[in-house]
């Protein structure tokens, strides 16, 4: 079922990650959206995730996973709030 983007945060190893994590199966997830939601191309997303203080990128050509993480909730937390005000405010619906 269709609905507005929304990030959670959780944290795994003293490392806190963010993402929509509401239907994993359905990609929910899928990295690229964070980027075509603020109108902005991959480089300036990971630009964007830096200036939030993400760290440990990686990303997987085979499957076209991005993984990034954040050392303080914080930091995450801001990231978070701030896309899906964004979200909510451009309505943008996914899957």
């Amino acid at each position: 079922m269709a609905h507005i983007y929304k990030a959670e945060e959780w944290n795994s190893l003293n490392r806190w990650y963010v993402g929509d994590v509401s239907a994993l199966a359905a990609g929910s997830n899928t990295w690229w959206y964070v980027p075509r939601l603020l109108g902005i191309s991959p480089v300036d997303y990971i630009s964007l995730l830096i200036q939030y203080g993400a760290t440990g990128f990686r990303y997987n050509s085979k499957t076209n996973v991005l993984v990034f993480y954040f050392l303080s909730l914080e930091k995450c937390r801001k990231y978070k709030n701030y896309i899906n005000k964004v979200a909510r405010d451009k309505n943008f619906v996914i899957y």
